[in-house]
């Protein structure tokens, strides 16, 4: 009645306006809101709208003439037999609902695909509700159409289990002149209250409590008596507890392996502090040194002599500075009067320049055509210390990564090995390009 009123004054109710949403033309052939036939399911499962009023707004969409709403209403129907509660199936399984389907049925001109699944539904249905009495008629229905002859689709046992339609419905509200729990008689000032979860009445005193009933679909606050309430908060305790603990291990688990990854990092820094050049991660060799050099030249295009003596330069670190003090002193300006070239050859008399190395002699000889003035560059060859750093910082890095930590942010101790090798930068490249220019001055005097 309440509803007939509200159509009266208002138009068209929510539950219409809903149903027409869920089953609208707009929407493409073969495609539901799920998502707003559950919530039509759950406002019938919690009593908020009348199952009669639902049943008859779906066979209002039933009646349509365009096949694509009556293959969505069918839908909707059937999203909620499923999940509506057992006052609904009451009304699907009503004369009114179950003839006018049977008449759909019988329209010669009804589309192929809307009798397949009404057959389909009706067997569905039918199969579901076997053994209870008040939703036979369907049954009765299904017998009748199968003696006339219709064609009904294999069944699926997964479809057809009677417990696709056993949802939980708030129960049947229960009248008394006395609370239920305290006993006290109800009068004008002492009014009486339904718990929406046991159905039974009580008083203020006893039904002061308000929570959502999710598992009758009423997700809004609602009043439930203290018994209710104590029952269902406990049991709705007693569920936190597994979670916290699964949380708490994840948690713990993850400190501690963030936690063993500082430890490893500043253990290796401490190594790096401790034992400087004497770290197993660096090994201050003539092969480390040159794999770490970037390939500036290709040496292969140059004669076998001159890489020969390359390499013999680089092997013996007494050539190289005796080289290194030949050019500063080539480069140092001209007194007035000749040097000797018996002092600068008896200071190093230990060397042998002429095996091998293509100089005759550390000095070039006194002629009349002086040679150019070479000028004098500072050096940037990097300290023992910083390249280790930077050789750390890379180790660190690379072994960061194969154990899986992604976010290096989170270690500070890789950050301040980032802001040492940040730092050297700038020599790094002052000094790959002093090499080249060495070598070019080697390879062509």
């Amino acid at each position: 009645m309440t509803s007939y009123f509200s159509t009266l004054l208002w138009g068209t109710s929510q539950l219409d306006d809903a149903v027409d949403k869920a089953t609208s033309e707009l929407l493409p052939s073969g495609s539901e809101d799920i998502a707003l036939n559950l919530e039509i399911s759950d406002q019938i499962r919690s009593k908020s709208v009348a199952p009669k009023d639902a049943m008859r707004a779906m066979k209002r969409r039933l009646n349509h003439k365009n096949p694509n709403v009556q293959l969505l209403a069918l839908g909707l129907t059937d999203t909620c037999v499923k999940n509506g509660g057992d006052p609904f199936l009451v009304e699907v399984a009503s004369r009114e609902f179950m003839d006018n389907l049977v008449s759909i049925l019988k329209i010669p001109a009804l589309n192929h695909d809307v009798k397949n699944k009404i057959l389909r539904f009706i067997q569905n249905w039918a199969t579901a509700f076997e053994g209870r009495a008040n939703l036979s008629y369907v049954g009765e229905v299904y017998k009748t159409l199968q003696h006339e002859g219709f064609n009904f689709p294999p069944r699926d046992p997964a479809l057809t289990s009677a417990a696709m339609v056993d949802t939980q419905t708030a129960p049947e509200w229960i009248d008394s002149d006395v609370c239920l729990r305290c006993r006290t008689a109800f009068t004008f000032t002492n009014r009486k209250h339904h718990c929406r979860n046991c159905g039974q009445v009580f008083d203020q005193a006893c039904s002061s409590k308000t929570m959502p009933l999710p598992h009758f679909g009423i997700t809004q606050e609602v009043r439930v008596c203290d018994g209710c309430h104590a029952k269902l908060t406990k049991k709705h305790k007693s569920h936190r507890p597994s979670q916290s603990v699964s949380a708490t291990r994840h948690r713990s688990a993850r400190d501690m392996y963030d936690s063993e990854l500082q430890r490893a990092i500043q253990l290796s820094l401490e190594e790096v502090g401790a034992s400087g050049l004497k770290r197993p991660g660096y090994v201050p060799s003539a092969s480390s040194w040159q794999t770490s050099e970037p390939p500036i030249v290709d040496r292969s295009s140059y004669p076998s002599a001159v890489s020969q003596s390359r390499a013999d330069e680089e092997d013996d670190p007494e050539l190289r500075a005796a080289i290194e003090a030949s050019l500063r002193e080539a480069s140092a300006p001209k007194p007035s009067a000749p040097l000797s070239i018996e002092t600068p050859r008896t200071e190093h008399a230990g060397f042998n320049y002429s095996s091998g190395s293509g100089y005759a002699q550390s000095y070039p000889p006194n002629s009349a055509t002086p040679r150019p003035t070479v000028p004098t560059l500072p050096s940037y060859d990097l300290e023992p210390l910083e390249e280790d750093a930077i050789l750390t910082f890379s180790q660190t890095v690379e072994q960061l990564q194969q154990q899986g930590g992604r976010d290096l942010s989170r270690y500070p101790a890789v950050s301040e090995l980032y802001d040492k090798a940040n730092a050297l930068r700038p020599k790094v490249a002052m000094s790959l390009s002093d090499t080249g220019r060495k070598e070019r001055e080697y390879l062509c005097p």
